[in-house]
């Protein structure tokens, strides 16, 4: 299936508020991390895309990836993290046989779809940026 068009880009974000309790966000915090490990992202990165304060020490984050820590009970963090869940399981879907792919394609320029890496306009745009990229790779999101 040919994925270079933005057809399925939305036009807004449509946020669907889920309440996690904090067990839910414990458990839920290791998981967010090794996708972000996996992305080879630096710590400054992963704050700036999970929405923490800059204030965040790295040693957070370690805690984070323990599951020591829950993630804060934040929508807008919650929100994020479900995020990267998506775009993690919808890169696995489009890249099924190669599991390195997913850390290559979110790194690197893409003319034909977003003319910049997909984690650019993450990183800049924000919860916007992440619904555009995750609705890129999964147009069922727009329906």
């Amino acid at each position: 299936m040919h994925r270079g068009s933005l057809a399925c880009a939305p036009t807004e974000v449509n946020v669907l508020t889920v309440r996690l309790d904090n067990a839910e966000r414990q458990r839920l915090a290791p998981l967010v991390m090794s996708i972000l490990d996996e992305w080879q992202l630096t710590d400054e990165a992963q704050i700036a895309l999970l929405g923490l304060p800059e204030r965040t020490k790295p040693r957070e984050l370690s805690r984070f990836r323990q599951g020591s820590q829950p993630l804060p009970d934040e929508d807008d963090i919650v929100e994020r993290s479900r995020h990267i869940v998506g775009i993690q399981e919808a890169l696995h879907v489009v890249f099924a046989k190669n599991p390195n792919m997913p850390a290559f394609w979110v790194a690197n320029r893409h003319n034909r779809q977003f003319g910049r890496a997909p984690m650019e306009i993450m990183l800049e745009e924000g919860l916007d940026g992440m619904q555009r990229v995750w609705g890129h790779l999964d147009c069922t999101r727009n329906w």
